[in-house]
C-alpha cells in the first residue's frame, strides 16, 4: 500500500482493534466469498448504523427475491470507518455496500478505495439529485456513492421559550439571534439559546454557513486556511456570545442531559441538519407542539447562504466480491432513487432529490410535533440555499477526532476560537504532510 493510501488510517487504531475486526471477519463480519446461493439468490453485505434499516431491507427483498441483504452494524461514524479501514487493509471481510457520511466518502475515495458508481449507471440518474448532493459524492470529478440523506442546516426553536422571553420575532440575522439569546438568558433558571462544547463537525458546518472555505483539495494537494475573512466572520460572531455566557458550554449533545434540557426549555434552539426532525419526535415529549423550524440566521439581512450538517451516501468499496457489485448497486439505486425513497420519507428522512423538494403534497404536509407547521417548506428552501463550493479534507474523520485538542480548550477559557482554529489547522497540515499529501 502506498503512503497516500494509508492516509485513511485513523491513528487511534490499535493492534487490539485490528485483531477484533479480523476475528469479526472470521465470524462473518463481512462476506466476500461466493456469488449466488443454491436457490439462485445473491447475498450482499451492507454496513450501516441506521436503526431502521430493516424496514428498507424487508421492502426491497419483497420486490427483489433474487437478492438478499445482510446487514452488519460495524459501529457509527469513526467506529465504522476504522473497521472498514481494517478490512480494506486486510483484504478480507470487505462489505459490498457501506453507508458513509459525505465527508467520509471523500476520505475513502481520495485513496482509490471506492468504486466509481458511474460504471454502474449513476450518470443516468445523477441529475435528479440536488447539486449539493452531487457535489458531496464527487471527488476529482467522479462520483463515489449514491446520496440517500442530506443535512441542510436549519434552526429549530422552542416557540414557548421565545414567548416567555419576549422574543417577538424569529431571528433572521445573527445580530437578532444574539438579542434573543440575551432575553432568554434573563429567564429564571439556567436558560440558554443553544449549547456548544466544541464539536468539530458542528464548527465545520457553521463555517460553511458563514461562507468560509477552510479546506481545498486538488488531487493529492490540500490547502488548510483558517485565517480567511469568512472564518473570522463566524468567530467574530460566536466568540462574543461565548464570552458573555449566552451559550451553554457544559452540556454535550446527544446525552441524556441534553435531551432533558431541550425538553424542559433550558436550551431554546438547535442549529443543525434538518434530519434532526425524527430524533426530536422520538426523544422530546414535554415540548411536543412547541417546536418550530426556521432558516438559519444570516450575517446580513436578506442573504440566503447555508451549509450542511450530516447526510451521506451508500458507497461500494473496492476489494469486495466483483460478482456482487451489480446486486449491491441495484439495492443502492433502489434506496436512493427508487421505491426506497418512499420508505425513507415515511421515516422522516430527507432524500436529496429535486423531485422530493418540489413535490407539492410533501411541501404542504403539516407536522403536529411542530405546532402544525408545514416544516418541509422551510427545509426545502434551506436545501436550495446550500452553497456547493465547500470542500472536505480527505482525512476529515481524523480531523474531527482531534478537534477537541484545540477547539475544546476554548470552552475551558484557555484560548479564543480563532486561535484554536488556527491551531487545529496547523495540526491538520502536519498530519497531511506525514501521510504523503502536498500541503499548502
Amino acid at each position: 500500500m502506498s503512503r497516500l493510501s494509508r492516509a485513511l488510517k485513523i491513528r487511534t487504531i490499535t493492534a487490539a482493534a485490528v485483531a477484533t475486526c479480523l476475528v469479526g471477519v472470521a465470524a462473518g463480519c463481512g462476506n466476500t466469498s461466493g456469488t449466488a446461493g443454491a436457490d439462485g439468490t445473491t447475498e450482499i453485505t451492507l454496513w450501516t448504523w441506521q436503526s431502521t434499516i430493516n424496514d428498507f431491507v424487508t421492502a426491497f427483498e419483497k420486490t427483489h427475491p433474487n437478492i438478499k441483504v445482510k446487514v452488519t452494524n460495524a459501529g457509527a461514524n469513526e467506529d465504522e470507518y476504522m473497521q472498514l479501514t481494517n478490512a480494506l487493509n486486510a483484504g478480507n471481510g470487505i462489505p459490498d455496500l457501506v453507508y458513509l457520511d459525505f465527508n467520509a466518502v471523500h476520505q475513502f475515495a481520495i485513496s482509490d478505495q471506492l468504486r466509481n458508481v458511474n460504471d454502474y449507471g449513476f450518470d443516468k440518474i445523477s441529475g435528479d439529485f440536488t447539486e449539493a448532493a452531487q457535489n458531496n459524492v464527487t471527488v476529482n470529478g467522479q462520483p463515489y456513492g449514491l446520496p440517500i440523506s442530506s443535512g441542510p442546516m436549519v434552526m429549530f426553536y422552542n416557540q414557548d421559550v421565545f414567548d416567555k422571553a419576549g422574543v417577538e420575532s424569529v431571528p433572521t440575522t445573527w445580530d437578532e439571534y444574539r438579542a434573543a439569546a440575551e432575553k432568554i438568558a434573563s429567564l429564571p433558571g439556567d436558560a440558554h439559546i443553544t449549547n456548544d462544547t466544541g464539536d468539530g463537525g458542528f464548527i465545520t458546518s457553521m463555517l460553511w454557513q458563514a461562507g468560509a472555505q477552510p479546506f481545498s483539495v486538488d488531487g493529492t494537494t490540500v490547502s488548510v486556511n483558517f485565517n480567511d475573512k469568512n472564518v473570522k466572520k463566524f468567530t467574530g460572531m460566536w466568540q462574543p456570545m461565548l464570552d458573555s455566557k449566552l451559550i451553554d458550554t457544559s452540556t454535550t449533545g446527544w446525552t441524556d442531559d441534553w435531551w432533558r434540557k431541550l425538553d424542559d426549555g433550558s436550551i431554546a434552539t438547535m442549529l443543525t441538519g434538518a434530519w434532526m426532525v425524527s430524533s426530536m419526535q422520538k426523544n422530546l415529549s414535554q415540548t411536543k407542539g412547541s417546536w418550530r423550524v426556521a432558516p438559519m440566521p444570516q450575517y446580513a439581512a436578506g442573504e440566503h447562504v447555508n451549509g450542511e450538517n450530516g447526510g451521506g451516501a451508500l458507497a461500494m468499496p473496492k476489494g469486495s466480491n466483483d460478482a456482487k457489485t451489480r446486486a449491491a448497486y441495484e439495492f443502492a439505486q433502489w434506496f436512493a432513487h427508487g421505491d426506497g425513497v418512499q420508505v425513507n420519507l415515511q421515516q422522516g428522512g430527507l432524500p436529496p432529490l429535486n423531485s422530493v423538494l418540489s413535490d407539492a403534497d410533501w411541501l404542504d404536509e403539516k407536522d403536529a410535533f411542530f405546532g402544525g407547521q408545514a416544516t418541509h417548506q422551510v427545509i426545502a428552501s434551506a436545501s436550495k440555499d446550500v452553497t456547493t463550493d465547500f470542500e472536505y479534507l480527505p482525512y476529515m474523520a481524523y480531523a474531527n477526532s482531534i478537534a477537541v485538542n484545540s477547539i475544546g480548550q476554548v470552552y475551558h477559557g484557555k484560548t479564543t476560537l480563532q486561535k484554536a482554529l488556527v491551531q487545529w489547522g496547523d495540526a491538520l497540515k502536519t498530519y497531511g504532510q506525514q501521510e504523503g499529501f502536498t500541503v499548502k
